[in-house]
């Protein structure tokens, strides 16, 4: 996952703003920009695409589903059945996606803000009175 500090000190890639600020891995990228490039797949088009099992494919879709990043259509066979094709969002709908999402991260930013210095001082409290108590030196978050 990319970090918020590496998109402000180097030339980042949409790539990169989907990871950090949709938690996208590696393969859920692959499949995302799999799925832009092609339009539209077949799970197992997808699956045979990126080399991987139809399940590991199907769960990182239903992440990008989820985000509405890709939908799901159900299409008729000419030999009876259905079948699902994948579909990606398009660009301005991916972008507002992100905006939506750096919008949300910085209004929890601005209210932990708010409450910065009482949560700094009961820090203090907190993290002053384990450097006293020797069986709690190994502890390194709370």
């Amino acid at each position: 996952m990319v970090s918020f500090s590496s998109l402000i000190r180097s030339k980042a890639k949409c790539s990169d703003l989907l990871s950090c600020f949709l938690d996208l891995n590696n393969l859920e990228i692959t499949i995302f920009y799999t799925l832009l490039s092609r339009g539209r797949a077949t799970l197992d088009e997808l699956a045979a695409i990126v080399s991987r099992d139809r399940s590991t494919v199907f769960r990182n879709l239903q992440k990008l589903d989820s985000l509405g990043l890709v939908s799901k259509e159900m299409t008729s066979l000419d030999r009876g059945g259905r079948v699902s094709i994948f579909v990606p969002s398009d660009i301005p709908t991916i972008k507002e996606i992100i905006s939506q999402r750096i919008e949300s991260i910085k209004r929890s930013m601005d209210s932990f803000l708010n409450e910065f210095e009482q949560r700094m001082n009961l820090e203090m409290v907190i993290y002053g009175d384990m450097k006293d108590q020797p069986h709690l030196k190994s502890v390194k978050s709370i």
